[in-house]
């Protein structure tokens, strides 16, 4: 990473103007900072607003945003000499960015100014930490804890109400479950790696975890194995190429051809802003708690939390000016506003219970999600400057087990031994 770092330093050597004008004298003598922002479009809205707004409320600061710098851009920049004071950006992006120096830790100004980060909810400020030190501190998240399904599909079964716990998800699955004359599969009930492999969802969901938080690595524990072979058992239920076929002319996630939207596929594994304009009582597509291991019930609402996350480039020039900013983004009202604008989750957990979010109609398909982010069962991957390689390792091995080439133990144990030698070394 830092030889990575080093090459872009020379690359940018070229581009003396990447960074514009932060750290220069701004408007009425403020000082003037640049947040860079990896979202695009309409999604780039609530924060252009929030900064909009921060720019009225005071008299010493003026931040200019940036908007669509995707994560090449911002490492090109944070890189050199010219890094923007503030990046909002993926979480998964701050463990190896901090390997090389290039994130700020933040531990030094929540120390001086007795900021409170028990304010925010556990599993989204956990995926700001390195080795147990804050790097950044999240604007927003998205979870996973609920199980979106078909309605139609399930009254045409005899279904009268969502499965409870994961065996039920997979009886459930077999009678929603159909076939054509030759065996051909023409409705499918669950696919558990649809629309991707999810290696960290399904641990979660068995209480699982993936180091022990003193560097040992945690993969080949009994409950992630668990999580594996639970999903296998869709596979060896309903035929590896039986399933591949069907998938293969099913249609894609949010396309004409949506199969949780035409009935093909009765049940998803749901995230907050999926469906949003088709949940609803007199909508198709139901929600529900997502299910858990009948032998486990207080891993009920489990779920895995996704944040983006906002740091400050170890190079940026104003940093107290940036940590003030920051602040800022996660007050209350701020929160709010922004989670309405972009249809999120607020990261401060007294926003979960504000009427203001509460009681508002135009926001709720998000209150089930609002108060089950107050749950102490969710959970995401650990960051760490060996997070991406991790996570890749994770997944190769993972789609091995489920096309039945290797044990769900195999699988883990492979991990575990490739990526051991890698985290000892960093």
């Amino acid at each position: 990473m830092l030889l990575l770092l080093l090459a872009f330093t020379t690359v940018l050597s070229a581009c003396s103007g990447a960074g514009g004008t932060a750290g220069k004298p701004g408007e009425g003598g403020k000082v003037e900072i640049q947040l860079w922002s990896s979202a695009t479009a309409e999604n780039a809205k609530p924060i252009e607003n929030a900064i909009a707004k921060f720019n009225e409320s005071q008299d010493d600061i003026v931040v200019k945003t940036l908007s669509n710098q995707d994560h090449q851009k911002q490492l090109t920049a944070i890189s050199g000499g010219s890094a923007p004071d503030i990046i909002v950006t993926q979480w998964n992006n701050i463990g190896p960015w901090s390997a090389a120096g290039a994130v700020q830790s933040l531990e030094e100004f929540i120390k001086r100014d007795g900021y409170d980060t028990s304010q925010i909810i556990p599993a989204a400020l956990d995926r700001m930490k390195v080795n147990h030190e804050i790097f950044g501190l999240p604007i927003s998240m998205s979870m996973a804890n609920k199980l979106f399904y078909n309605k139609q599909a399930f009254e045409e079964a005899g279904l009268t109400a969502p499965p409870e716990t994961l065996e039920e998800l997979f009886a459930y699955a077999k009678k929603l479950t159909k076939k054509d004359a030759k065996g051909n599969i023409t409705q499918m009930g669950f696919i558990p790696d649809y629309p991707w492999i999810d290696n960290v969802f399904w641990p979660i969901i068995f209480n699982g975890s993936w180091d022990d938080g003193s560097g040992k690595l945690t993969a080949n524990q009994e409950a992630n194995v668990k999580a594996i072979d639970y999903q296998m058992n869709y596979y060896r239920e309903f035929g590896q190429e039986s399933i591949d076929k069907f998938k293969s002319g099913m249609g894609g996630l949010e396309t004409p051809q949506d199969p949780i939207l035409t009935g093909k596929l009765s049940m998803i594994i749901g995230w907050e802003n999926w469906y949003v304009e088709h949940r609803g009582e007199d909508k198709e597509v139901g929600v529900a708690p997502f299910p858990y291991p009948a032998a486990n019930p207080e891993l009920k609402g489990s779920g895995m939390v996704s944040p983006i996350a906002m740091f400050i480039p170890s190079k940026a020039k104003h940093q107290d000016e940036a940590w003030k900013v920051m602040q800022y983004l996660l007050g209350e009202d701020v929160q709010i506003e922004y989670s309405i604008e972009f249809g999120s989750i607020p990261v401060l957990t007294k926003a979960l219970d504000n009427p203001k979010l509460t009681e508002n109609q135009e926001v709720k398909e998000l209150w089930d999600y609002y108060e089950s982010a107050k749950n102490p069962n969710l959970k995401g991957f650990p960051n760490s400057i060996y997070i991406n390689e991790y996570l890749q390792t994770l997944n190769e091995e993972t789609e091995k087990a489920l096309k039945g080439q290797i044990t769900a133990q195999e699988a883990m144990d492979n991990v575990v031994n490739k990526m051991q030698p890698i985290a000892d070394k960093k």
